[in-house]
């Protein structure tokens, strides 16, 4: 599975997962979006290492056994594939995040999203577009209780 042009993690423990909201950068078509952890791939590397090397970039945390969720696309980068990861914590770490690229980091938990048409709603960040479509396959298809099975 080396086809992505991305990767991006899914942090989980707790019934709360890791949302970051990107730094302003006019060079970047995200900018100051919320996220998951993730980033371009480089030539060298297959989309499970993408997916390590971004999170621990972005959030100082080191994805463990790494489960592969699903390909999206962003809405206004169709032919952009991205690779989802899902990473199940067996404790909840403080993340460090890269001012460069992170601008903030939330432990959210899933109750706490609002769900509003096409996106979620966190306080007064909005997550939508393709960040929103994985957290809701994440939470419809109940993809968490994949970690509460590694857990027991």
């Amino acid at each position: 599975m080396n086809d992505c042009n991305a990767a991006v993690v899914v942090f989980f423990i707790d019934g709360s997962v890791l949302v970051i909201k990107r730094v302003e950068n006019p060079h970047d078509p995200w900018s100051g979006q919320m996220a998951l952890p993730g980033g371009k791939r480089e030539d060298n590397e297959s989309c499970e290492e993408t997916a390590k090397r971004e999170a621990f970039e972005e959030v100082g945390i080191r994805p463990n056994n790494l489960q592969f969720i699903g390909i999206y696309s962003p809405n206004n980068f169709p032919s952009l594939k991205v690779y989802a990861y899902l990473s199940c914590l067996k404790e909840r770490i403080d993340p460090k995040i890269d001012p460069k690229e992170v601008d903030k980091a939330f432990w959210i938990r899933l109750e706490e999203l609002r769900n509003e048409g096409n996106a979620f709603y966190y306080g007064q960040y909005r997550i939508w577009g393709m960040t929103y479509r994985i957290l809701r396959d994440f939470i419809n298809k109940k993809i968490y209780l994949e970690c509460q099975s590694d857990n027991d």
